[in-house]
């Protein structure tokens, strides 16, 4: 969806429109600096304002934007379990923030996130004097990627540009410079792009993943968080046929998520107002 200046649910709360953050193809990213963020679980108000992402989504249909703020909840959360552990020290995952799905004469979905400052763009591969490529170094990302991938989240994937693969995609650096003179990059990094084309979503691998350590992720993300991983992973498997009790339990679940969320990230969110409607009526996934 183009960025419309007339729409409620873009405008609401946007105190300036920052610019185009980029186009892929599945989505159109705008960066704004706003106060409110309508999502599930209703609408929360900071008192500064956050640099947001707008992923508006090219894919209409009706909770596609809702859809892919679970996928992105599920990965923060599933990397919040890795880093708590020991598993690295330096999260990669930016914030989700909320979604809008509107259907009407102007559909809209689409979701928000953190924007990440940095650059797009560094080399996986550096060529010596000798004319041999030497590979780039990038700290966390082997384990990042094995990790998220043998529970069954593929974000190694999509990270090469399609017209040169010695140059990375999909990986915001935000000190793009080599350490020590080597081919080696810092931690500073944050992985983006959650859409369907760009990172692998095996539900089954996943749900026995959560299944096996339950124990293990409540005791490091408290049991809410597991509850809502295992809502969050349903209702991106079903077709339908999720149960009413337990969808309006995951509205309740991802509110408070929401909630936690802007609280750790903006400054003065003690006057944060949730849930308020935004536009006609409060988000809801059913």
């Amino acid at each position: 969806m183009k960025y419309d200046q007339d729409s409620a649910d873009a405008k609401d709360g946007v105190i300036e429109y920052i610019g185009h953050g980029g186009v892929g193809s599945e989505a159109n990213i705008q960066v704004e600096l706003r106060t409110v963020f309508p999502g599930i679980g209703g609408t929360l108000r900071t008192n500064e304002g956050v640099v947001a992402a707008l992923r508006e989504e090219f894919n209409n249909t009706p909770k596609a934007g809702h859809r892919m703020f679970i996928r992105h909840v599920t990965i923060k959360k599933l990397e919040d379990f890795f880093y708590r552990t020991g598993v690295y020290v330096f999260a990669h995952i930016p914030r989700p923030l909320g979604s809008i799905s509107r259907q009407g004469t102007v559909p809209c979905e689409a979701y928000l996130y953190e924007w990440v400052f940095g650059t797009e763009g560094f080399p996986w591969k550096v060529a010596h004097p000798d004319g041999e490529w030497h590979d780039v170094h990038l700290r966390d990302w082997d384990d990042f990627v094995t990790h998220f991938r043998a529970i069954g989240l593929d974000l190694g994937r999509d990270c090469a540009d399609p017209d040169d693969v010695r140059v990375s995609k999909n990986i915001i650096h935000q000190y793009a410079s080599f350490q020590s003179g080597h081919e080696e990059m810092s931690s500073l990094w944050k992985r983006i792009d959650f859409g369907a084309r760009s990172v692998g979503f095996d539900l089954d691998k996943l749900a026995r993943f959560l299944h096996d350590n339950k124990q293990k992720l409540i005791a490091v993300l408290r049991s809410e968080r597991y509850e809502m991983l295992v809502l969050g992973l349903e209702y991106l498997a079903s077709t339908g046929q999720m149960k009413e009790i337990d969808i309006g339990r995951l509205e309740v679940l991802l509110g408070d998520f929401r909630r936690a969320t802007l609280t750790q990230y903006a400054i003065g969110l003690g006057s944060t107002q949730a849930p308020a409607s935004l536009g006609e009526r409060t988000e809801t996934l059913a």
